[in-house]
């Protein structure tokens, strides 16, 4: 178990992080558990178990929301408990489905008023998580705020019970800890089919000889060591490298190589692409955005290539709550997918399920 292999400690010039309390061997599970809270990807909604998270064509669905899906008598059992409270909110805005970000949100408020102090997390918890709202810019909070108008047209009746969350923790906060600290559940072929909050997880930094790696089985995580792992030795994982030095190379070019430069695209594509992983979706749109137009340079409409970039972008600017934008931009990789593509096409069937999403959301708000 956890205690007996990781502990929480400080690390020099990162903050907190996780340090191996024996000799670690290569392929040894360092820590396993389920997620805090999780909920599935809204683009898996209709072929994921929201319990269990296996996919298939075949789901039954919840008879009351009609939305919430599961491959087996046992699995709705299993998930009822979760999903009780969050029926009657899905019931209430049907057909529209909220973003992951509040639906997520939702089930940890839910978790939160009905928590004991069993459930506590016993490294991390969400009280601990840094919420950063003091360094985020004056967009980045309006966009909380949409996500909370939301969320509490998502509550509906059960907004009263809010003042009962524990102190510090009001939705806005919350919101603003679960952007930062949650991971993306991906499936065996690395597809991204939920979204969930593994408070201990968070504490894991980054470095560029990782000595660890994570694994999801249906939504449980594994933290699994690559190589050996001594005793004191911080336990962490690849990426932000990569991201580094994308961003070096950006920055130190930026005055002599313009965007269109067909390397710094690639340089802008990578980085975008690590800035996802990471979580770290403000980051991730502002390259998608320096990427538009090289692309549409190249990829001259209508192109394929560049629909999958609109969409990509899109889908950023919807998680982050920049509805008219995401309009705009989904609109955009509709008109060239439905030439490209046709309008049977997956990709072109899920634009047109974004760009409905966003209208709907807006009226909302």
């Amino acid at each position: 178990m956890m205690a007996m292999n990781i502990e929480r400690f400080v690390s020099e010039g990162k903050g907190n992080g996780l340090r191996a309390l024996r000799e670690i061997k290569a392929g040894e599970v360092i820590h396993s558990c389920e997620p805090y809270a999780f909920c599935i990807a809204k683009d898996f909604l209709k072929t994921a178990c929201h319990s269990c998270l296996k996919r298939d064509e075949s789901l039954s669905r919840c008879s009351q929301c009609k939305t919430a899906r599961y491959c087996s008598v046992q699995c709705q059992k299993q998930a009822w408990p979760d999903h009780k409270r969050e029926c009657k909110c899905l019931k209430r805005l049907q057909p529209r489905i909220p973003t992951d970000s509040v639906r997520l949100l939702t089930r940890i408020i839910f978790k939160l008023l009905g928590q004991s102090e069993s459930d506590q997390e016993d490294l991390y918890s969400i009280a601990e998580h840094q919420s950063h709202l003091a360094d985020m810019s004056e967009e980045k909070k309006e966009g909380l705020g949409h996500l909370c108008t939301t969320l509490q047209l998502y509550l509906g009746e059960e907004n009263h019970d809010l003042s009962q969350l524990p102190p510090g923790l009001d939705p806005v906060s919350l919101l603003a800890r679960v952007t930062c600290n949650c991971f993306s559940i991906s499936d065996g072929e690395l597809q991204d089919v939920g979204v969930g909050l593994y408070p201990s997880m968070s504490l894991l930094n980054h470095d560029c000889q990782p000595n660890c790696v994570m694994i999801f089985e249906g939504k449980r995580l594994t933290l699994r060591a690559v190589r050996l792992i001594r005793p004191c030795e911080e336990v962490h994982f690849f990426l932000i490298e990569l991201l580094k030095e994308s961003q070096a190379l950006l920055h130190r070019y930026a005055d002599v190589v313009p965007d269109r430069n067909i390397y710094v695209l690639r340089l802008l594509d990578l980085a975008m692409d690590a800035c996802i992983s990471l979580g770290d979706y403000e980051t991730a749109l502002e390259y998608g955005h320096r990427a538009l137009e090289p692309y549409k340079l190249y990829y001259s409409d209508p192109h394929p290539s560049r629909a999958v970039e609109l969409l990509r972008v899109g889908k950023l600017q919807h998680y982050l709550s920049r509805l008219e934008e995401a309009q705009g931009t989904f609109t955009q990789a509709y008109d060239i997918m439905k030439v490209t593509h046709g309008t049977d096409h997956a990709l072109t069937n899920e634009v047109r399920r974004k760009l409905s999403e966003c209208q709907a959301e807006l009226g909302q708000v």
